[in-house]
């Protein structure tokens, strides 16, 4: 078992240590923006290019944090999914 345990921990990166949690890092990147970028829908796409994860690890995160997913419908198209921060402004 310890061989095992050495080599999971030489295939971990050193400084995967010293990342944010992918919580912090997404609150850094919002804060970052000016408040006229802030008050509006986003999509995921934007959210994994700023943090440079997959949606589905960020999903969790936007909950958490108050942010709602919607959905715009369209009889010709496929919807468009976007997800709108919230509304008390407590980000």
């Amino acid at each position: 078992m310890s061989a095992y345990i050495k080599l999971m921990q030489q295939t971990v990166p050193e400084d995967s240590a010293d990342e944010l949690p992918l919580r912090l890092q997404f609150l850094e990147w919002y804060g970052a923006l000016p408040e006229v970028a802030r008050l509006r829908p986003f999509s995921m796409v934007e959210f994994e290019r700023a943090l440079g994860t997959q949606g589905k690890y960020i999903s969790p995160v936007l909950l958490a944090l108050g942010w709602q997913r919607k959905r715009r419908w369209s009889s010709r198209r496929q919807y468009h999914r976007y997800w709108v921060p919230p509304s008390d402004g407590t980000q």
